[in-house]
This record gives structure tokens, sequence and C-alpha cells, in this order.
């Protein structure tokens, strides 16, 4: 053997003690959950599932399998996460919200009884109340320079592949068509339903229109 690979052995005492330090971790991690678990929470697989320490859950939410929630998350009750969701820092889950499989959520805030099931990016957006996220809906909340706000109000519907580029604010009951590009600061108002790219109003008030 040469020195080379001698010297990136690992020496017993230290491998013992990173041994200890990674059965805290884990013992630690899983006092966590079965804390949640005591009060109503329903964690389909702790092996699979983490939770940061400044977490709140209520009862009756249930959380599937390779879940991550990390630090400053509330999450009201009977909600549904995952598998495979990342809810990142800063988020709040109103109770009744679903959180899909491979859906990221950071800075926001979800109403009740809304859902984004799937594929989904939700960075720094306000949802209201029972509002839709299709499939693969990307909240592009950053220009390079700045993270920008979106605002989603209740009942809006929003199609499958949409594309919402923050600052933005949608209107209560609002639809967009699936692939639907909303661009940069073109509101659309409440009720109107758009298509395309760039997004165009083709229903609102019985008149067809460019979103302004």
């Amino acid at each position: 053997m040469t020195r080379a690979a001698d010297s990136k052995k690992i020496a017993p005492h230290h491998k013992d003690r990173l041994i200890e330090e990674l059965l805290e971790q884990d013992r630690k991690r899983f006092q966590r959950l079965f804390e949640f678990i005591s009060r109503g929470v329903k964690i389909i697989d702790p092996f699979t599932t983490y939770i940061a320490e400044n977490v709140k859950i209520d009862k009756g939410t249930i959380i599937y399998p390779l879940t991550v929630i990390e630090d400053d998350v509330r999450i009201g009750k009977n909600c549904e996460i995952g598998p495979f969701a990342r809810i990142r820092s800063g988020t709040r889950l109103k109770d009744k919200a679903q959180i899909g499989n491979f859906v990221e959520v950071v800075r926001s805030s979800i109403g009740v009884n809304s859902k984004a099931k799937h594929l989904s990016y939700l960075g720094d957006v306000k949802i209201g109340e029972n509002v839709n996220i299709g499939a693969g809906t990307i909240i592009a909340n950053y220009d390079g320079q700045r993270k920008h706000q979106t605002e989603i109000g209740n009942e809006v519907f929003i199609g499958s592949g949409t594309i919402l580029i923050a600052p933005l604010k949608i209107g209560r009951k609002a639809v967009t068509g699936a692939g639907a590009v909303v661009t940069k600061g073109k509101n659309i108002p409440e009720g109107a339903v758009v298509i395309g790219v760039p997004a165009r109003i083709v229903k609102s008030q019985g008149h067809k229109q460019t979103v302004s």
C-alpha cells in the first residue's frame, strides 16, 4: 500500500467517534418523528422521512416516504405531503393542502384545500384557497439578480406545464391553459382564461384581448 493511500485511512478512534455521531443524529431524528406520530401525524415510512427541528405539523396530516421538510416550516391539519416532496424553509401549508411527488416549495404560503400534486416548483408564491396547480408548473421567481413574488387568488386553476414569471398576480377563478407562459408583470384579471406563449386572454367578460 502506498503512503498516499495509507494516509486516507481513518484512524480507529476517529471511526468510532464518527459512528457515535451518526447514531446520535439518527436518534434525534427518530425522536422528532415519533413525537409527531404521537400527536396524530401519520408518517408512512419514518426511515425515509426527514423533518428538521424547527417544524410544526398539526394532527391528521399524512407524510409519504422520501419527503424532506426543512427548518422553519408550518403545516396545518389534514394535509398530504409526498412522496418525494421537498418543503423548504419559510413555507406555510394551510389545512388540507396537498403537496405531491417531486414538488418543491420554498418561502411560500399554500392556502386551504389547495393542491400541487406533481412535478412542480413553487418559490416565493402566495396561493389562495381551493387552487389547483397542474403537473409541471414552474414559478420562475428568480431573474438572475432578485427573487420576486407571485400571488394566486382563490379558486384559480393552473394548467399543466404553466410557467409563471414573477412578479405576477393572478385573480380569483382565473384559468391558465396547459403550457401557457405568463410573462413578468402581466397580471391576469379575475375570472380570465389565458393560453399560449406568451399568454393571452381568450375569455374575459366575453371579450378577447391580450394580457395586460
